[in-house]
């Protein structure tokens, strides 16, 4: 009886609700990796200071998350879950998009608005990856989840590793793999049912 049960992917909100997952872990991540990098090139900050302004994603992803949940329930898992990664996409967005250099009003602002998407997605994905499923598969279609939130960041991280190098860094290139991966996540998210029955 094997842990990755492949099958699973068959039902068409279990593979929306991995794919969604992944997507949107390989953006925040690939930018969480990459604005360090890019602050440290263009302003003075302090680590802590970068930390603080970065802050700003966790911490409205968490004031978020019980209202993901709540509108989850009331509404069904597709639409909260769409309009949240909209959102974080449109959050990710106006961060690749600045010209100037990164201000601290920018960075936090940008965040905050990818977090307040996340916080707000994450519950119907999850909770659409376990309901696909019968009750006595659901510890491992939530492992399976996992695994897939962990492939996204994986990815993201090894790809990121192969942009910047000792001889050059491209962050435009970064942007454009945040873009892909943000939209795409808003994309496959589309697939979930509202209240998937399992399969």
């Amino acid at each position: 009886d094997p842990i990755v049960q492949l099958r699973f992917f068959r039902h068409r909100s279990f593979a929306a609700a991995n794919s969604g997952i992944m997507f949107s872990n390989l953006a925040m991540y690939a930018t969480l990796l990459t604005i360090p990098l890019i602050v440290a090139d263009q302003t003075d900050w302090s680590p802590a200071r970068t930390g603080l302004i970065m802050a700003a994603l966790s911490a409205t992803t968490v004031v978020c998350a019980p209202l993901g949940g709540h509108l989850a329930d009331k509404w069904g898992r597709r639409w909260p879950t769409v309009g949240g990664l909209a959102i974080f996409t449109a959050g990710l967005l106006l961060l690749g998009f600045a010209e100037d250099g990164i201000s601290a009003l920018l960075l936090a602002t940008s965040l905050g608005i990818a977090g307040v998407g996340l916080g707000l997605s994450w519950t119907g994905l999850q909770t659409a990856a376990v309901e696909s499923v019968v009750p006595r598969q659901a510890g491992v279609a939530s492992g399976i989840y996992s695994t897939s939130r962990y492939l996204g960041s994986i990815v993201g991280s090894s790809i990121l590793a192969s942009l910047f190098t000792a001889e050059s860094s491209d962050y435009s290139q970064a942007f454009v793999l945040v873009a892909i991966a943000a939209i795409a996540s808003v994309c496959v998210s589309f697939a979930l049912q509202d209240r998937p029955e399992p399969a």
